[in-house]
């Protein structure tokens, strides 16, 4: 990796992008950058946690429990390569540097195994790595910065950006790959609690589960996908206590099971889309069909944002607050192996499901008193618990967000949340749209703040054909300008 200095002496000509996070949407963004510029270019991937560098969140995990939860053939990097990742594994497997566990057809990779998320970020990594070698001969170069963005602003020709450790970078161009942020607190009466060391509001945070390892029994708040991986990690790890999840529908994800694809659409161009109208026909053709279910999902995914964008913003919200929790424990599904774990835990009572909504928690000498108000009852559950852990998914309404890079682009209006709270306001090409309704020249953004524009956009298949477009996109409209550093004081903080 070369110094920042060495780069600044390289060329006084190189224009410059900088990608703030480095999950896979922005290592991605990285990597199309590296492999198509034909031009001098610097790249800055921004990523405050050494750890998660080009891994994110979801694949810096060590725990071989920790499954993908769509099969290998489905988990290509690259839309035009649909079976890079499988290759890929393939000859790891070959090289004896791959582990797979819990296969149930056999200790070797097929397409249909579902692989560790570490190993996935491995791959990730050495896509970054290999891009990165691959470009210098073209004047393209890689700075990796770990630190925080703290702040930024916006210049009639450039971008400043503010990092933690005292730096700003002025650039062209900026993406904000933020990914998914930590879960928001539930909504309760009294929120004091959530201030106690017997609550952890991040799951993923560093000592959670050696702290819980102490404990004699715990709440799981959720019943997705967060939640079945707390639940196998703990048993793993030989948790002896009771698990108790609580969650308000009692919906917890389908396993998958083999099925045979399908040709099924909506009609997008109907004269007054309704989700209503919509469910009835999914159902009606799964009955006449005598199909699975798992097909219809799959053939309508490819249409997801076409469909999503057709809806009135009145249907839209309909959806999130009728179809939205079934339709996410059908789409988001567990490989078998996972479904089976799960299943053997609630069989053996150290997993207890609870269906309602926490109304209050007491903490005492002993633990957590937490009360549930249980869905169709009238009557309420104490669970005398020793530790709770929030595991009900990321926080997207950004203007409840407790971070300090995203409070200074929205005191400055450089963002703007989507009517629904989902994510951002953003353009067809990901640019971000102010709230006068211009769009952007210079921010840009992928992945899941586009929620609220086109719903399905947290998954490999959609992400990877973003990260290509916006590349593209950038390449197309990037200036040939000067890149440099300065010092932070240069540039207003909030």
């Amino acid at each position: 990796m070369t110094s920042f200095t060495q780069h600044s002496q390289r060329s006084a000509q190189h224009s410059s992008i900088a990608i703030i996070g480095s999950g896979f949407s922005g290592t991605m963004v990285a990597v199309h950058l590296l492999r198509q510029a034909s031009f001098p270019l610097t790249i800055y991937l921004i990523e405050a946690n050494p750890a998660q560098f080009a891994r994110g969140v979801a694949y810096s995990t060590d725990s071989a429990c920790h499954l993908l939860n769509v099969p290998a053939a489905n988990m290509s990097a690259f839309p035009k390569d649909p079976v890079h990742f499988l290759r890929w594994a393939k000859k790891k497997e070959a090289k004896g540097e791959l582990n797979v566990p819990w296969q149930t057809e056999s200790n070797t990779v097929t397409a249909t195994s579902f692989l560790p998320r570490g190993a996935y970020g491995d791959y990730l990594v050495e896509l970054l790595d290999n891009a990165e070698h691959n470009a210098v001969a073209n004047g393209v170069y890689l700075e990796r910065k770990i630190d925080k963005a703290v702040a930024l602003r916006i210049e009639p020709k450039s971008v400043m950006i503010g990092l933690l450790n005292g730096e700003h970078l002025r650039v062209q161009k900026v993406v904000l790959a933020l990914g998914n942020f930590p879960p928001g607190d539930p909504v309760i009466e009294n929120p004091v609690f959530y201030q106690s060391p017997r609550y952890f509001s991040n799951p993923w945070q560093r000592g959670v589960l050696q702290a819980l390892l102490k404990t004699t029994s715990c709440v799981l708040i959720g019943s997705g996908l967060t939640m079945v991986d707390w639940a196998i990690t703990l048993s793993n790890a030989g948790y002896q206590g009771v698990i108790h999840t609580v969650s308000r529908r009692g919906v917890w994800p389908q396993e998958h099971k083999p099925h045979k694809p399908l040709a099924f659409s909506l009609d997008v161009h109907a004269k007054s889309p309704s989700v209503r109208a919509w469910l009835h026909e999914i159902r009606r053709y799964i009955r006449e069909s005598d199909c699975d279910w798992r097909s219809v999902i799959d053939a309508l995914r490819p249409s997801i944002g076409i469909l999503w964008t057709s809806l009135s913003l009145v249907e839209r919200r309909r959806f999130l607050r009728h179809v939205r929790v079934y339709w996410d424990n059908h789409r988001h599904r567990l490989p078998p192996v996972v479904a089976e774990r799960l299943n053997e835990l609630v069989r053996s009572g150290q997993l207890q499901k609870h269906t309602g909504r926490i109304f209050s928690y007491q903490e005492t000498e002993q633990g957590v008193e937490v009360l549930i108000k249980q869905r169709g009852l009238a009557t309420a559950t104490t669970l005398s618990v020793s530790a709770v852990v929030n595991c009900s998914g990321a926080e997207s309404n950004y203007r409840k967000l407790n971070n300090l890079f995203v409070t200074c682009l929205l005191s400055q209006q450089s963002i703007e949340p989507d009517p629904l709270a989902l994510g951002l306001n953003v353009g067809s090409d990901g640019a971000l749209i102010y709230s006068d309704g211009t769009h952007s020249e210079c921010l840009y953004t992928l992945g899941p703040p586009q929620k609220g524009m086109l719903w399905e956009t947290i998954a490999v298949p959609e992400i990877r054909v973003q990260a290509e477009q916006l590349a593209n996109t950038l390449l197309t409209h990037l200036p040939n300008l000067t890149s440099t550093v300065e010092p932070l004081s240069q540039l207003e903080t909030v």
